[in-house]
């Protein structure tokens, strides 16, 4: 155990960089809990509680109030006890401690926004943050800061002189705000989206460090796709800290240590090197890998199933979600996974999808949230149908990222067709067959 403590903290301390993914357990580290039924609650609340009920935080912002000024009464109670309130805690002071100079980038699904008020500005809120109001009617507006305009809702509550005057409007056309949380109206923050971008592509090759904070293990929007990354470059780490519930693949088990233990006992033990009593997993010793003359036998059977087809494989864990990112300059190539796919928009532009069934038929589909645009966020492509995709370069993103689920009973191999098959059996589309195709 104090051996797997010292590898971590070498690990950190010889990381080119340091990616910090969050969810929900850090903010409770913190103190913050949406989840709780508890006397903080009411605290925070006041007669708002005894009046809706609340069962707890969360339920606060999908509550269909009788008004807006009652919305926004309990939006600017919770944001001025949790953020605008916001001190620095000793659990963001120490994380600060462990990065100490080297670059580093929080990837978070947090809307509190305590990583920006603490100092480590180079983060991606992907479900927004709620300091920020978006126009209820027209996606194309600025988004607003509201930190003063919250504040002074809840001095005005509080001081019982609070009207409908002060409920927050958009001032390009006067609709009513809503916060920048998932919803319809919801904008990401593209420029921070590109210097995520710019962060991955100059370190995602180099010796990265995955610190992974309070993220259960059926978490697909960030858990899954930063074990991709650690999956795909050997010299990566991916160190996870979730106390009662660990989840590390086979995949990246021998570059992989956990922690079941509170994220501040980890932090300490991360810092000192000292074992404090937490529980801890790996890494993993590895395992064998196949003998040439295994993996050739292995090459040659499947090509007897699939005899116009050249293998590739992915590095990517069957168990796990696969996340592709593509830009103007390195669309996808064409693949046929032996199992059907359903694909899911992420973030950044929205992606078109070239599709070319078993029956002979090609259609276009175009992943994104914007559905005026005819944008799907979602769709399904049956087993025997060719895909790839490009980036539609449609909001200044600079590139789109795509999720597919893989079957748990797959193996992950990626069947690549040969152009000249797919071209005789698609004639009319030779040029876009040619252009997204892998050379023979």
């Amino acid at each position: 155990m104090n051996n797997s403590i010292k590898i971590a903290k070498k690990w950190m301390n010889e990381a080119d960089a340091v990616l910090i993914t969050a969810s929900n357990g850090f903010s409770i580290s913190e103190g913050l809990n949406l989840f709780a039924n508890d006397q903080k609650l009411k605290e925070v609340l006041g007669e708002l509680q005894d009046k809706y009920h609340f069962q707890n935080l969360l339920s606060v912002f999908g509550f269909k109030f009788p008004n807006e000024l009652e919305q926004w009464r309990a939006y600017a109670r919770i944001i001025e006890f949790y953020s605008i309130n916001y001190e620095s805690s000793d659990l963001m002071q120490n994380l600060k401690r462990m990065i100490d100079k080297r670059p580093y980038f929080v990837w978070t699904s947090n809307v509190d926004h305590h990583f920006d008020l603490a100092g480590l500005e180079n983060n991606l809120e992907v479900e927004g943050n709620w300091l920020e109001g978006v126009c209820s009617q027209d996606k194309d507006h600025e988004v607003v800061d509201l930190k003063n305009i919250l504040h002074q809702i809840y001095t005005k509550d509080q001081s019982g002189q609070l009207t409908e005057s002060d409920i927050p409007k958009c001032s390009e056309c006067g609709s009513s705000l809503k916060l920048n949380l998932p919803g319809d109206f919801f904008q990401m923050n593209q420029k921070k989206v590109t210097k995520f971008s710019d962060f991955l592509q100059k370190y995602q090759d180099k010796n990265l460090l995955v610190l992974e904070l309070g993220i259960g293990p059926r978490n697909e929007m960030i858990k899954a796709p930063s074990m991709q990354l650690v999956a795909g470059n050997g010299k990566s780490h991916f160190i996870t800290i979730n106390k009662g519930e660990l989840y590390i693949p086979d995949v990246i088990a021998e570059r992989s240590i956990g922690f079941s233990t509170s994220i501040d006992t980890a932090f300490q033990e991360l810092l000192t090197g000292k074992n404090l009593g937490g529980q801890i997993q790996g890494p993993a010793k590895p395992k064998p890998k196949p003998t040439p003359e295994q993996q050739k036998k292995e090459d040659e059977t499947i090509k007897l199933f699939y005899p116009s087809y050249m293998v590739d494989r992915s590095i990517r864990p069957g168990e796990l979600t696969m996340y592709l990112t593509v830009d103007s300059k390195h669309p996808s190539h064409f693949h046929l996974l032996q199992e059907g796919q359903p694909w899911m928009y992420s973030l950044g532009n929205s992606a078109i999808a070239h599709c070319f069934t078993k029956d002979g038929q090609y259609y276009q589909v175009k992943l994104g949230l914007d559905k005026t645009k005819g944008q799907v966020h979602g769709f399904y492509f049956d087993a025997g149908t060719f895909i790839a995709f490009e980036d539609a370069e449609d909001n200044g993103a600079g590139f789109s990222q795509i999720s597919a689920g893989l079957a748990s009973n797959g193996d992950t191999r990626i069947m690549i067709p040969k152009v000249d098959k797919l071209i005789e059996a698609f004639p009319k589309k030779k040029k876009l067959i040619s252009r997204l195709s892998i050379p023979d």
